[in-house]
């Protein structure tokens, strides 16, 4: 593992939620690494199980992979992310034995509000 791979997986440890390329990239020292070599490396940290990936209005999130399958819940109006557990494999799977289908993956991502945005919106 080369030290930008390292210095990347270091940040991603120090993470709570996920982060696109251009998060990290924006976060990581200057001159470190540029943009690209983000992507290839997380690319490759994907590949290798390192990191989960969701999509989330069509941007690439990362996060430190775990054991546990998570899915989100976000905010349409702050952008706030909640971690959910996923609930969501047994039934999948019980689709995919009627409909003779293997099930690779899955992603779901809940949109509302959250109770701050709520609460400052009446018209909810």
């Amino acid at each position: 593992m080369t030290k930008q791979r390292k210095q990347l997986l270091s940040f991603l440890q120090s993470q709570k939620t996920p982060l696109s390329a251009e998060m990290i990239y924006a976060n990581i020292p200057m001159g470190s690494m540029n943009l690209s070599t983000v992507y290839r490396t997380l690319d490759s940290f994907k590949e290798h199980g390192l990191v989960d990936k969701t999509f989330l209005d069509n941007v690439a999130y990362y996060k430190l992979a775990s054991k546990d399958h998570k899915h989100y819940m976000v905010c349409i109006d702050c952008h706030k992310m909640y971690e959910m557990d996923c609930h969501f494999h047994g039934l999948a799977e019980e689709d995919a034995i009627k409909h003779h289908f293997t099930v690779t993956s899955h992603d779901l991502t809940v949109y509302g509000y959250c109770e701050s945005c709520v609460s400052a919106h009446v018209h909810f």
